[in-house]
């Protein structure tokens, strides 16, 4: 829900003290720590809370040494934050009475909202307005709350420990799904990453992600967020809260959860939340510096690793190991996940050299051999001569389990070089989950390090890191030369389309549209043979299907091609009014692609590339990026094709002319941004010629913004 606040200033005064509050009120409160009501109360007293703990209880006078009070109405004015753990049929009445006591906010643990059907999402309605009327932050429902660890102030009924003393800054855990709020809370917690928030934000009557990382964005102890999204309800304030996370040097990262389409059905079922199109938000937010996570585990990794280092100062990996086959399936693994193994400089493999026995080889990946069980020294002599390569932007150790005393004297030769390191370090320690000396790893959670017991997962990792150390400054964005006249509420089928791009500077073949078989053997004639014949009516979106498309090489043919393409398609479809046959010389060889523009509710304009033609469904080869986007990011996206090879030049084919075709994208999406009367545009296929020679349009869809299309083009 989440709609604005009548006071957004109060609003937002309410959330600061839900989240940091100097005063608790537990509604329902129980002495049984095992249940909803007992819970809340069990932690406060766990964390140590400092701040004061009021009670209310329709049963209890006093619970351990604490006094209880029948109702809300009997607190004292102003308590910051209240813990409503009584059940739906009473919430609305406990929200009113804490709105009159002038509580700051609430949370709202009871299911049976909006994520259950029409009468909930009713009762959900009428909780926020009540709280709205008050300005009272209200969690939830139907959420676990949240532990503000930095202040020892848990609110929620779920089980956690105390965080242990930070070292470095710290991650905050935001999600949507309140148990895995806390399941990543704890598995940051297993690697020793110091966590400073976890917030359950539920069903979000009122608070939605957006406020509470709006909150974090403020807390300096805080280096990256974590968060588990089914659905972004304010797109536009999540991308200016990702601009200001970015500006502070706040990493965002997202597991963005619905990809496929029943998990998007069940995201709805979950908590109400209807996930969006992944790949618009992830280039919508992408281009902002957030960084999409596919997996939990990597999540918590990825946050964790930047909260200890931070990015990279270069793109390279150094990696070093003390196997010869992990040192093969980490340059598979690089590859296939595009990581770039650092090139070492002349100095840097002249140490290693010195540094290696004779029988090992001085490059990167570094497979120091068995030696290092001989002398544990090596691995910290690697290291440092990995670390100051000016070309190795994050370091990566794989290394075996070995006895407790073989990893004690590894660990502990390794542990100062690691701990002084400027670069992030990432110390794999492979054999599963088989269990080791808490001495060994207390040293490296000492040191800073990121442990994790999987080579995959670290690699994964490194990728994260080196694509958040590539962020750059973004080009200006890119404007239309001229500013088309289009009508909104009109389709502009092939000819009429082609005739507005090519006002945009895009190159179209020559044609006319003619109306009977002495033209079209005219306009043959004027052009030379050979030509293609297309059937040109509107609402006649994809001509091959229904045989509307010949190429004709003979003269003497023209007049019978004319008239059976036209019967073709008035067979195939009678519905159609024809208004002609397009005319136009025949394309030269060149790869196809579709270019495509729409415009998102939530995030705006954006485009989607890939491969073309014939294949467009067939291989579901596409790439999505925003109507503004840069030169970088569109070779990004270009790069990210199973065609760019194609278009790279195959054999002794030659390249395409990317420039020319990079081009053609911008201005597609710069004639996005400049009328917002275009609705969607669809060029395909558009031919990529060698390199040197440009692009042609060799068929094309505007739709106006007001117009709904059966068949239109899906982007």
């Amino acid at each position: 829900m989440t709609e604005p606040s009548d006071d957004p200033a109060g609003l937002a005064n309410g959330l600061a003290r839900l989240l940091r509050p100097s005063s608790v009120a537990i509604v329902g409160a129980s002495d049984d720590p095992t249940s909803i009501g007992g819970a809340p109360v069990a932690m406060l007293e766990r964390f140590g809370y400092r701040g004061q703990v009021h009670l209310v209880s329709k049963t209890r006078r006093t619970i351990g040494s604490r006094r209880c009070v029948a109702s809300i109405d009997e607190l004292p004015d102003g308590v910051d934050a209240a813990v409503l753990a009584i059940p739906r049929p009473g919430l609305l009445d406990a929200i009113e009475a804490a709105g009159r006591r002038h509580v700051g906010g609430a949370v709202v643990f009871a299911s049976g909202y909006g994520e259950v059907g029409q009468d909930g999402q009713l009762a959900e309605r009428e909780l926020a307005e009540a709280a709205r009327r008050h300005n009272l932050a209200l969690a939830g429902p139907n959420c676990l709350g949240f532990v503000n660890f930095l202040d020892r102030a848990p609110l929620t009924f779920a089980h956690i420990v105390p965080n242990h003393a930070p070292l470095r800054r710290g991650i905050a855990v935001i999600a949507q799904s309140g148990a895995l709020s806390m399941a990543l809370s704890y598995a940051a917690l297993a690697q020793h990453t110091f966590v400073t928030h976890a917030i359950s934000t539920g069903n979000e009557a009122v608070l939605g992600i957006e406020d509470y990382l709006s909150v974090i964005l403020e807390d300096e102890g805080t280096a990256a967020v974590a968060l588990l999204v089914e659905q972004i309800r304010q797109p536009a304030r999540f991308v200016a809260l990702a601009r200001a996370a970015a500006e502070r040097s706040m990493l965002v990262c997202v597991l963005h959860t619905g990809r496929s389409a029943r998990g998007r059905r069940a995201s709805l079922t979950h908590t109400g939340a209807l996930a969006g199109d992944q790949a618009v938000v992830r280039a919508a937010l992408g281009r902002e510096g957030v960084v999409f996570i596919d997996s939990l585990d990597g999540l918590i990794d990825v946050a964790g690793a930047f909260a200890r280092s931070g990015a990279p100062r270069a793109r390279g990996l150094g990696f070093m190991t003390d196997s010869g086959a992990a040192k093969t399936h980490a340059i598979d693994l690089a590859h296939e996940l595009g990581v770039t193994l650092a090139e070492l400089s002349a100095p840097t493999s002249e140490r290693l050299c010195a540094e290696l026995p004779p029988f090992a080889t001085a490059e990167n990946p570094v497979d120091i051999t068995a030696m290092g069980l001989n002398d544990p020294s090596l691995y910290a002599r690697v290291a440092d001569t990995l670390l100051s390569d000016p070309a190795v932007g994050t370091l990566m150790i794989a290394a075996m389990p070995g006895s407790d005393l073989q990893g004690a004297e590894q660990i502990g030769a390794l542990a100062p070089v690691l701990a002084s390191a400027d670069k992030p370090v990432i110390y794999t320690i492979m054999g599963g989950d088989w269990p080791l000396p808490a001495a060994n790893v207390a040293l490296l959670h000492d040191a800073g390090v990121l442990l994790l017991r999987s080579l995959e997962r670290g690699v994964h990792v490194a990728s994260a890191l080196a694509r958040i150390g590539e962020r750059r400054d973004r080009r200006a964005p890119r404007d239309a030369a001229d500013t088309l006249t289009v009508a909104p509420a009109r389709v502009y089928h092939e000819a009429p389309a082609k005739a507005l791009l090519g006002q945009l500077g895009l190159r179209v073949p020559t044609g006319r549209v003619v109306t009977s078989s002495d033209e079209a053997v005219a306009v043959a004639s004027e052009l030379g043979l050979p030509v293609v014949l297309k059937v040109s009516a509107p609402g006649l979106l994809h001509k091959s299907e229904v045989g509307g498309v010949v190429v004709v090489e003979h003269g003497a043919r023209l007049a019978e091609a004319y008239a059976s393409v036209l019967a073709r398609v008035g067979a195939a479809r009678a519905d159609l009014s024809i208004e002609g046959v397009l005319v136009e010389s025949m394309a030269p060889p060149g790869v196809e692609m579709i270019i495509g523009a729409r415009r998102d509710p939530a995030f705006g304009p954006y485009l989607v590339i890939g491969a073309g033609g014939l294949w467009t469904e067939q291989l579901g080869d596409r790439a999505v990026l925003m109507a503004d986007a840069d030169e970088d990011e569109i070779v990004e996206a270009l790069r990210s094709l199973r065609v760019f090879a194609q278009l790279s030049g195959l054999r002794d084919n030659k390249p395409s002319d990317l420039g020319a075709l990079m081009d053609t994208i911008a201005r597609l999406g710069a004639l996005m941004r400049a009328t917002t009367a275009v609705g969607e545009v669809e060029v395909n296929p558009l031919l990529v010629l060698p390199e040197g020679e440009g692009t042609l349009v060799l068929d094309a869809l505007i739709i106006g913004a007001d117009v709904a299309v059966p068949g239109a083009p899906s982007g």
